[in-house]
């Protein structure tokens, strides 16, 4: 019993807090070691076809809703600026993953056009205390409605939509919503992931009980990571972007 009550005060008032992100802790989720390989020891993932269409969507969204432009001409001049060219493999790819972006962005201004929200923050930076630690990310949009209703809305790119269930329990739109209320001074009425290759909205909400979850995920995350536990993690390794040079990849063992 004493050394249950001595552990916890060690626990809370020895051990080091440190800045923890959703990114992080998605990384430490999926493979202690791949956290390691990324924010140890800086190792970087090779740009994909993906990952940049995903990034030149997203700059040209915010340059876009930034400058409080209004034309699909003005779209696509902040999609051409925003343009990343790198990790494809020919020119022909490059071309054809530009014009996936410019038809997601048409239908993207077709859809909105007629929007009544007001944008109040765009790529809005956050950073607030949990216990120890600290808890840090980076929202896309926050919108309020005519109603004065608070919307948060997460981008996504990629094709496939999520089931509502998988909204419902993802752990960055919890700490995003934890954001709003601890920094930012209101509570969210929508949590929204707009599927913009789709152009599908998916809207979820989060309970005080997800609330406290998603803060403990986070605790426990961050002590793992302080204690030095980075033991691989091999179930992940066939969707990892290190596979081909982990020594822990189950490529590499076979």
């Amino acid at each position: 019993m004493f050394k249950s009550l001595l552990d916890k005060f060690v626990s809370f008032f020895v051990r080091p807090g440190m800045e923890i992100s959703y990114s992080r802790i998605n990384a430490y989720q999926s493979c202690p070691y791949k956290y390691k390989l990324i924010y140890l020891e800086g190792k970087k993932a090779p740009p994909n076809q993906f990952t940049s269409l995903g990034i030149s969507i997203h700059r040209a969204l915010d340059d876009y809703h930034a400058k409080k432009a209004g034309s699909f001409e003005e779209l696509i001049d902040s999609y051409n600026k925003s343009w990343k060219n790198e990790g494809f493999s020919s020119p022909q790819q490059a071309y054809e993953y530009f014009e996936k972006g410019r038809n997601i962005l048409e239908n993207y201004f077709r859809e909105t056009l007629n929007c009544k929200s007001e944008i109040l923050y765009l790529e809005k930076d956050f950073i607030f205390s949990a216990g120890k630690n600290k808890i840090k990310g980076i929202i896309d949009r926050i919108d309020r409605h005519p109603d004065g209703a608070y919307e948060v809305i997460d981008y996504k790119t990629h094709k496939d939509v999520w089931k509502q269930e998988k909204a419902d329990a993802d752990l960055q739109m919890s700490l995003y919503a934890l954001a709003c209320a601890k920094v930012f001074g209101f509570k969210p009425d929508l949590l929204t992931f707009y599927f913009l290759a789709s152009g599908r909205k998916i809207t979820t909400m989060r309970t005080k009980e997800q609330l406290d979850a998603a803060l403990k995920t986070a605790e426990n995350a961050a002590g793992n990571i302080l204690k030095g536990a980075f033991a691989p993690d091999t179930h992940f390794c066939p969707r990892c972007d290190f596979r081909k040079s982990c020594p822990h990849s189950s490529e590499n063992r076979k």
